[in-house]
């Protein structure tokens, strides 16, 4: 199972310099998702919160309900509602 990232070029360089193969450094979210949906090695998904938002509702939807790859939104907020409703997916207990 390998990692990938999604966002753009100075969100992606960390991941790139810590050895992340699978990285899609992109400015259009959707392409990108569904290519990291295709790759069946692939088992998380990093992705910037700005890109997230720039996905309709009908891609955040089918993002949230993915198993594998499990998507990870990463954001630069204190507090995010995405994490929160990962938690409880997860574990099927809200932590806070």
């Amino acid at each position: 199972m390998e990692l990938a990232v999604i966002g753009k070029e100075d969100f992606c360089l960390g991941f790139s310099l810590a050895g992340v193969r699978n990285i899609f450094e992109t400015e259009s979210p959707a392409e990108a998702v569904g290519k990291a949906m295709e790759n069946q090695e692939i088992g998380v998904v990093v992705i910037d919160e700005s890109l997230m938002d720039r996905l309709d509702e009908f891609e955040k939807a089918k993002i949230e309900a993915s198993v594998r790859p499990v998507f990870m939104t990463l954001s630069l907020k204190e507090e995010s509602d995405a994490l929160r409703k990962m938690i409880k997916k997860s574990i099927g207990v809200e932590l806070w």
